[in-house]
């Protein structure tokens, strides 16, 4: 389990959601997934697009048009209209260059130039993203362009310079840039004009070629980067193979250096334009030589701006349990992600391994403590039981003739007799047994050790009042044992403490207090297989409800935790069950906590402050429950 406490950096599920949805859609690629990285780059062999969280300083509003610009370029520009083939064996070729990294910037800028142009062309619904994303950063590289300026670094100014001229912001031309500038115009504005990645590079190589008569030191500034394939086989690929022109922000001079490799997993900040026109770099030199018009400032971040970030887990020491002589059944493992018929437990537990637990004959503290819990509850069972009879009991009396609707009777003389007439009435209906059964999954994870004992008296009232009722119910506690976990195989506990047949029997209960925390916990993994639990039977309703304390953790899940939790809700919710989430705080509701809940179960999840306060919160939940049920 993750402490929400020390995640300050959340990703919004929701629209990482709408942003793989986004780059399956424009990619045309089902397995197509999208991470939060420091850079924006796609890795097309690995079907994975990474955004970059230069936007996540930035107001929502902004922030969704720059990541869905990101998302534009690369599932759809770089993947079908790059030439990651040329790309690549120019980079190869000008590594040994003085200016190595200048030219690199000034090839991936132009290509990605390019790619929004053709983006727009083809789909101008894009064309709102990219203009937002233009006026951030050329407030962006104008600030930059400043710094290098007062730093006398004269190619990363004539690098940001360039970007600025493209995307028609004048700044005032010092020397040498100047004469740079008198020297390269006439190959940058080839730049524009061409219509493919190779014409690109072409240009770039007699650029390459001006340069060397510069005496000046490369860019030490990073701002764009490029994904190479490892041991890539050209003849095994596409024209449109894997691009990565990451968009990203400055990095610092000491972070990148001009002998980084390109195959970097951590690409520099991603700058582009929006949508040019065809006027690329033609104007006088002496236009915006005197005057700065930027008229902008640099936007601060503010203190609500949401962070995207993938927050990291550490898995939790095992506490010595050993439990390899449980029984295991290994999941079924085909090609696909859940809901597609693919995996059916979800793509990120397609190693999941399912261990049940059967509980052991209570001993008689634990019948002793039981009871004490029991009669604390007690007068809380009482009155949803009483409730809940005297809703049905309402139900059975409700007249059922002469109403303002329903069936029409055969009594229609009194059209003529009665100023107001009752003609209707209702079908009487035989009582019948409820058709409901419930699940309760229980999250055992390492950091319920504080909170076990109150989740347990909460548990105690759930049980007792279906009990009372009669409703069939099953109680489960569920962890991942970290200590084993593999790559290729993560063991998953299922500790079934009350079971849908003994639930009922007047002398369950005390197995209650079997549950102990453990280790990690893998949610979406284990309310799927709750589900199908569930399915099997034969009530017409169906509820699964889950305690638990934070964020899913465990083996391979942290940066997807969420996201396969919210899909599993969802494709249970489609199932006809219904599924509700309570969160058991540390002692104060946090935005983060909620947001999280909300992210996850919607509108159907329940946010307590502390876990001493879980019993009236769940008294509440549970009226709610039978009376749509009675």
């Amino acid at each position: 389990m993750k402490f929400l406490t020390f995640a300050d950096t959340k990703i919004d599920s929701f629209l990482h959601m709408q942003l793989i949805d986004l780059a399956k859609t424009l990619s045309r690629d089902p397995k197509m997934d999208v991470e939060f990285s420091y850079h924006s780059y796609l890795n097309k062999p690995g079907h994975v697009l990474h955004v970059s969280q230069f936007w996540m300083t930035y107001p929502a509003s902004l922030q969704l048009h720059g990541l869905k610009s990101e998302v534009y370029l690369r599932s759809y520009g770089n993947f079908f209209f790059s030439d990651h083939t040329s790309l690549q064996e120019a980079l190869q070729s000008l590594k040994n260059e003085e200016h190595f990294q200048f030219l690199k910037h000034l090839l991936l800028f132009s290509e990605d130039f390019r790619l929004e142009k053709v983006c727009v062309t083809k789909r101008p619904g894009m064309s709102v993203s990219f203009l937002e994303r233009k006026k951030v950063l050329l407030t962006h590289y104008h600030r930059q362009y400043r710094q290098h300026i007062q730093q006398r670094r004269w190619l990363d100014a004539f690098f940001c310079c360039i970007f600025l001229f493209a995307n028609h912001r004048l700044v005032p031309l010092q020397t040498p840039l100047k004469e740079w500038y008198v020297e390269l115009c006439h190959d940058l504005i080839k730049l524009n004009t061409a219509g493919s990645t190779s014409e690109l590079v072409a240009v770039i190589h007699d650029i390459k070629r001006a340069l060397r008569t510069f005496n000046e030191r490369d860019m030490t500034s990073s701002y764009l980067s490029f994904y190479e394939s490892e041991k890539l086989n050209f003849k095994d690929i596409s024209r449109e193979n894997e691009v990565k022109a990451p968009h990203s922000q400055t990095a610092s001079e000491d972070e990148k250096s001009s002998d980084e490799t390109e195959r970097e997993e951590m690409p520099s900040w991603h700058e582009e334009t929006s949508s040019p026109s065809d006027s690329f770099l033609q104007f006088d030199l002496d236009q915006g030589t005197s005057t700065d018009l930027l008229g902008e400032g640099g936007r601060k971040a503010e203190e609500g701006d949401q962070a995207f970030g993938a927050v990291q887990a550490g898995a939790k020491d095992s506490k010595g349990k050993d439990f390899k002589g449980e029984t295991g059944a290994s999941i079924d493992q085909t090609d696909g992600r859940s809901g597609q018929g693919l995996f059916p437990y979800g793509e990120m537990n397609r190693f999941a391994v399912e261990k049940k637990i059967l509980p052991k004959k209570p001993s008689f503290q634990e019948v002793q403590d039981y009871q004490e819990f029991k009669s604390a509850v007690q007068s809380s069972v009482s009155l949803l039981k009483q409730s809940f009879l005297k809703t049905i009991e309402h139900k059975k009396n409700v007249p059922n003739h002469d109403l303002h609707f329903g069936r029409l009777n055969k009594r229609l003389t009194r059209l003529l007799t009665d100023k107001n007439p009752r003609l209707f009435f209702k079908k009487a209906e035989s009582p019948q047994e409820l058709d409901a059964v419930f699940t309760l999954l229980v999250d055992c994870s390492a950091s319920m050790f504080d909170k076990m004992e109150e989740t347990q008296q909460a548990i105690v009232l759930f049980h007792e009042t279906l009990k009372a009722v009669r409703i069939p119910h099953s109680i489960v506690g569920f962890w991942e044992d970290a200590a084993d976990a593999k790559k290729d195989s993560q063991p998953n506990y299922f500790q079934e403490v009350i079971s849908f047949t003994s639930s009922l029997k007047n002398q369950s209960g005390p197995e209650i207090l079997q549950l102990e925390p453990q280790e990690d916990n893998r949610d979406g993994y284990s309310i799927r297989k709750k589900a199908e639990d569930l399915l099997r039977r034969k009530e017409k309703q169906k509820f699964l409800l889950v305690f638990s304390d934070g964020e899913p953790a465990a083996f391979d899940y942290e940066d997807h935790g969420i996201l396969d939790t919210y899909e599993a809700v969802a494709n249970t919710r489609k199932m006809g069950i219904e599924t509700l989430g309570m969160y058991i705080s540390n002692g104060k509701v946090t935005e983060e906590a909620q947001n999280l809940m909300k992210n996850i179960y919607g509108s159907h999840q329940v946010v307590v402050p502390s876990a001493a306060e879980l019993v009236s919160y769940l008294v509440p939940v549970l009226r709610k429950l039978l009376f749509r049920l009675s």
